[in-house]
Formats: structure tokens, sequence, C-alpha cells
């Protein structure tokens, strides 16, 4: 092992892979010197392109700068009569060339077709197809933006978790933008979280009838749930034996309009397409129906399910799992508005305003 020096890095040759393949973190900080919020630079390269068809951008191109380099000095081999450079590659040699199998070195060609970045012209029977590499889009890079949020009580009291309020293109158009809370007539949001406390009966429970364990939603972006309580959510298992009878009613399937299946087969081609090669994942009736329950209840849209699906890490193991906490945690969110809505009206009511 040996550290990279100033002197050494001008003698190393690498491949280029362009940044707006790697998501990257800017943070603003506050007077107290905590994070105050964070904006992440991604884009639909960063989340769709697996590792290894980053990778073979940046060994193609290598490739298509050789073949440039070699033009100049008068073989013409790899360039056409239009000027554009093309490779000639067998998918045996692809093989070699990546060190990939031949499903990978199939995958990789897909992925890098589907998002725009290959093209391949057929040369007739017996013949190789060329292969053109396509420029990098500069104008799909997106902006995250991440509100800090630090949990001011409990065992993880101080931690900071960070909620998804918007997204913006190049071009300071929105693309997703969090919903803000309408504000009442003083000028104070009605639909914010409470800064006071519930008041319990002596039971125990909430005067507005809502049960403790509903968790503080919050948007996290390894797609965990702040309730260590949650994690049975995120295990798509079977209901473990010797449940009682109140978690088996609440986990039991609600009815779906059928008005809404429609919707949820166009989330489920959404779905199936991106992950069904080469994982083999695709959603089964039950699933959809969970997805539907949201739906249904009103805590999402189809097209706010859509987006999420595109959200989702390229290389994530569980992208159901993960695309079923998003929808919990927006569920948490607009919860937490219905109990705020509720704690003011039933504050005006006790002081004598109208509610």
């Amino acid at each position: 092992m040996a550290d990279i020096t100033i002197d050494q890095i001008s003698t190393q040759t690498f491949y280029q892979i362009p940044q707006i393949f790697l998501p990257s973190i800017e943070k603003e900080y506050g007077s107290d010197g905590r994070v105050k919020k964070k904006i992440k630079l991604t884009s639909p390269y960063a989340r769709k392109l697996s590792n290894d068809a980053k990778l073979a951008y940046g060994a193609f191109y290598n490739r298509c700068l050789l073949s440039i380099r070699s033009y100049h000095q008068g073989v013409k081999d790899y360039v056409d009569e239009n000027g554009s450079v093309f490779m000639v590659y067998t998918v045996e040699e692809l093989m070699e060339v990546l060190d990939k199998g031949k499903m990978t070195v199939h995958k990789i060609k897909k992925e890098l077709q589907e998002i725009g970045l290959l093209r391949e012209v057929s040369q007739g029977a017996n013949r190789p197809n060329r292969l053109y590499l396509q420029n990098v889009n500069a104008n799909l890079q997106e902006y995250e933006h991440y509100q800090a949020n630090y949990l001011t009580s409990g065992r993880d009291k101080g931690k900071v978790t960070y909620i998804h309020v918007k997204t913006v293109n190049l071009n300071g158009e929105v693309l997703f933008e969090l919903p803000k809370a309408p504000e009442d007539e003083n000028g104070s949001p009605k639909n914010g979280r409470p800064t006071n406390p519930e008041k319990s009966t002596k039971n125990g429970s909430p005067e507005n009838g809502r049960p403790k364990s509903i968790p503080q939603g919050v948007h996290i972006m390894d797609g965990s749930n702040t309730d260590n309580n949650n994690s049975g959510f995120l295990d798509n298992s079977s209901r473990r034996a010797g449940a009682d009878t109140a978690t088996q009613n609440k986990n039991k399937e609600k009815y779906v309009a059928p008005e809404y299946y429609s919707l949820l087969q166009v989330i489920a081609d959404k779905y199936n397409d991106r992950y069904i090669y080469p994982h083999g994942y695709t959603l089964t009736h039950n699933q959809k129906m969970r997805i539907g329950q949201y739906l249904t209840e009103g805590f999402a849209t189809s097209t706010e399910v859509l987006n999420m699906i595109d959200h989702i890490p390229h290389d994530c193991e569980k992208p159901l799992a993960y695309l079923l906490a998003m929808l919990e945690n927006l569920k948490t969110e607009r919860q937490a508005e219905v109990r705020r809505v509720a704690h003011l009206n039933a504050q005006r009511y006790y002081e004598g305003g109208q509610v």
C-alpha cells in the first residue's frame, strides 16, 4: 500500500467517469455549527445506471478518445462519413474488455441504450454492429433540497434526519415540492406539527384518539423509519406465528375500490419494467393491493408513487420495501397534518373561539 502523492498523480492513467453519474452533497451550516439543510446533486444517470454500466461508459469513452487520436494521425477506420466515432465489438469481445459475463454485458448495453448513452447500428448478417457512444446530457442535473430536522426527545435526542422538501433541475424548474401547510388567519401554519405535546387521558391515550405509537414521519435517506417498532414493515416475509389478534386485524388487507385498478396497473408496469431484468422482481396482486391502500386512503397519489419508483436507488436490494417505506413516511407526514388541525380546533373550542 502507498499513499497518492502530488507527484504521482500526474503519472497515473484513469478512465473518465462523468461527475453527473455520481451524487454529491453540499451542506449549509447555521451559526450554531449544526447542519441547517443539504443539497444532493443527482441525476437520472446516478439513480438508474448500475456501477457496471457507469464503468463501462468510462471504458467506451476511452476507446473513443483513442479512435479520435488515430483519426488525426490518418487512421479513419473507426470514424463514419458523418465524422461520428464508433466502436466495433462482438459480445465475446465486450466480455473480455469489461471482464464480465454474457448476461451482465447484455444488461450493461441495455442500461446505456435505455438512458440514451449508447446507439447500436446493425451492419448486416455475420457482421458485428457499430456502437456509437452518446454524449452525456448535462441538463439532466437535479438538485434535491433536504431540510435538517433534529430530534428533541427520546433516546435518539439530537439525531438529525432530513426531509426532502424540493427538487429542481439545472434551469431552476421545480420537479418535486413537498406541499406547504396552509396558514390560518394569524399567519401560523394550520397543518404543521404541533409544538405542544398532546394531552393524555387517564388511560394514557391522547385526547384526540390517535395512538401514541404513530411515528413522526420524516423522509430518511436510506428508506428506513425512525420508529424501531416498524422494523417488521421492511420485512416482506409472512406474519410470524403467535401474533395477537390486534396485529392480525391491523395487517389485514383492506378493500381497494375497482376505480384504482387501472392506476395500480400503471404503477406495476413501471415497477416491473425497472426491476424484472435482471432481478426478476415483479409486483404480485397482494403487493399491488398494499400500494392501493395508500391511494384509497388519500395518503398518496399515483403520480407521487410513480415519482417514488424513479427515486429508488438502482442497486437497492429490496426495492419494494424501499417504496413502501417512502409511502409510509408520506402517510405519517399527512397524519401529522391531520393531528395538527384537530389540535388547533380543540384549542380554539376551549378558548371560546370558533372552529
